[in-house]
């Protein structure tokens, strides 16, 4: 694979894709669980003009005329304004859709799959950002990605006349997703819905990846459950991480041990 190829992909990743997830990150969680208590109300989306990214520091713009954000990484970290320290947390969204987006075109190549893959990643990228900071997966990602993704997994699959791959899809749709939502019932404490939808999400995702002409049924399902004992033993490990670091069982976030064990998943049986 052609290091060019590779390192603009992975720039894409670190310089367009990761400063509007970042975006969509502090929007989402400033109008959906800052603002509200505030006002008694979650505001409409016609109320929020159009917001851009700001220092929290000075309050200045980071973002130039017309664009929603701009890169963390080539701000240096730092307000161009007061020179005072962004959160950490930008750059590391960056960083990740950077080396995600750089595996991916690794192991896909310059192929038209790679696009919904990748859409994919960014998804996961922001759905993990927001629930590792409040416990909480956005309904409107997971829906736009879902969106984005399925569109992206028809048209390849159309091109590549394979149309019956997305059976693969819909199998492993229902299968995580329904895993998920039988747990989600027996502890809603343990296991948000908004974890059932990621599920969903990741199952149509690995299932249509996995799907073989020779293995129609078994290729998603075998997929799906990688996925799902991946999950859990990040999970697992997390949760013992905490457990010792806090001193007290707590509840905490699942959805980026769906999200991650999705991405290995679809990355190692493409």
């Amino acid at each position: 694979m052609s290091a060019v190829f590779v390192l603009g992909v992975a720039l894409v990743g670190a310089l367009v894709v990761g400063p509007l997830l970042n975006h969509a990150i502090t929007w989402w969680i400033g109008w959906r669980v800052v603002v509200p208590p505030l006002l008694g109300r979650v505001p409409p989306t016609a109320e929020l003009g159009h917001a851009r990214a700001r220092c929290p520091a000075c309050d200045a713009r980071l973002a130039p005329a017309g664009l929603p954000a701009r890169p963390a990484t080539a701000l240096s970290w730092r307000c161009g304004d007061c020179r005072g320290r962004l959160p950490r947390w930008l750059a590391l969204v960056e960083l990740v859709t950077a080396g995600l987006f750089a595996a991916a075109a690794v192991v896909i190549g310059p192929h038209l799959v790679l696009v919904p893959v990748l859409c994919l990643f960014a998804g996961l990228v922001a759905m993990s950002a927001v629930d590792i900071a409040v416990m909480r997966i956005p309904t409107r990602f997971v829906y736009l990605t879902a969106a984005v993704v399925s569109a992206g997994f028809v048209v390849v699959s159309l091109v590549d006349g394979t149309p019956r791959r997305l059976y693969g899809a819909v199998l492993g749709a229902a299968l995580y997703g329904g895993i998920l939502l039988v747990l989600h019932l027996i502890s809603p404490r343990m296991l948000g819905f908004g974890d059932v939808r990621l599920a969903t999400l990741v199952g149509l995702a690995v299932g249509w990846c996995g799907w073989e002409a020779i293995y129609p049924r078994l290729g998603p399902v075998q997929a799906v459950l990688n996925a799902g004992l991946l999950a859990g033993l990040i999970g697992s490990v997390a949760g013992v991480v905490l457990l010792v670091q806090r001193r007290r069982d707590r509840p905490f976030p699942f959805g980026p041990a769906v999200a991650i064990s999705g991405a290995l998943v679809a990355l190692a049986v493409l």
